[in-house]
């Protein structure tokens, strides 16, 4: 039972201490820096699998789906020394800024409380560059050294992000990861080009009567890496619709569709799959708040004998950038 009330705790500390900063944000623009569909990301192996390293994967990205960009408005937003900024709120983050991303989710195929965090500190070293310390960390409540279903690890050390324009960039990552299932420790390398883009601008806060009450996006997602403790490379695509309905201040509630797909280079079989899904969010009115969703997917296996499989996900997400 602990294991399981573990990702609920870190996430009510999070909360707790960044909602402090919240009073102090300021105003925001409507250049938005969106999470996305972050949940596709996270690949894991289904039920059954064999405690073997070449079998796992846990490979996660970090959407950051940005908007056109309005830096007249910029320096309004920088007035304070810590600010918090939701991802789908601002144009801009400082040269120097923490990256929190926090997702939690229940799967009912595997029957498993699944939760990853991943958090980046940014320092800026020249034009679209940025470098500085990460820590990842993956968990479920039933893998254990005797059956896996996710390969849970903790990774921690550097970043080197560098911009080619404002949406396509390149990180290399290096650092070490404890396995904890395979009781292994090594050094990871990894590699990934990652391209992102929205279409439309949904409403992010509203106001007044006169606010627009629905608005419709489209997200494009693509990334391709390689990860170094599976000795594999993979390719990922995700395509978002999204229609949002905004409520009263910061809250709204959306119904979207998506359709996904992932390949890898050794074509081990759970790495190879198309998803389509259908699904709904809620915010609650605050300005760093969970974005909490439910979401039934179907996915199709394109090698070996594995079987399509029917899910259903309900979890939450926590995205925001904090100036220091």
């Amino acid at each position: 039972m602990y294991k399981k009330l573990l990702p609920i705790i870190l996430f009510f500390i999070i909360l707790t201490t960044f909602l402090k900063s919240q009073e102090n944000s300021g105003n925001f623009s409507n250049n938005l820096i969106f999470s996305g569909n972050s949940g596709k990301l996270s690949l894991f192996s289904d039920r059954n699998t064999k405690s073997s390293q070449n079998q796992l994967i846990g490979n996660k990205i970090q959407l950051s789906l940005s908007e056109k960009n309005h830096s007249n408005r910029d320096n309004m937003f920088y007035q304070e020394p810590a600010v918090l900024k939701l991802k789908e709120s601002t144009s801009k983050a400082k040269k120097r800024h923490i990256d929190v991303y926090f997702h939690n989710f229940y799967d009912s195929y595997q029957e498993n409380y699944i939760a990853n965090f991943i958090g980046h500190v940014h320092f800026g070293v020249g034009p679209g560059f940025y470098m500085g310390p990460y820590l990842d960390v993956y968990a479920d409540s039933k893998s254990s050294k005797a059956l896996i279903y996710n390969d849970r690890f903790v990774e921690i050390g550097f970043f080197l992000r560098y911009y080619f324009f404002q949406n396509l960039y390149f990180e290399g990552r290096i650092g070490y990861t404890r396995q904890i299932d395979l009781d292994s420790n090594k050094i990871n390398f990894k590699p990934m080009l990652v391209y992102f883009y929205r279409f439309g601008e949904p409403v992010f806060k509203r106001t007044k009567s006169t606010d627009p009450k629905t608005s419709l996006y489209l997200d494009i997602y693509y990334a391709a890496m390689y990860d170094y403790k599976y000795k594999n490379a993979f390719l990922q695509g995700i395509l978002t619709q999204a229609l949002r309905f905004s409520l009263k201040g910061y809250s709204y509630f959306e119904n979207y569709l998506f359709e996904s797909g992932q390949f890898d280079g050794r074509k081990v079989d759970y790495n190879n799959y198309f998803e389509i899904g259908t699904g709904v969010r809620f915010k609650p009115n605050m300005l760093v708040g969970p974005v909490i969703f439910v979401e039934p997917t179907y996915k199709v296996y394109f090698y070996g004998d594995r079987k399509n499989s029917f899910q259903l996900k309900a979890g939450f997400i926590l995205n925001f950038f904090l100036d220091i």
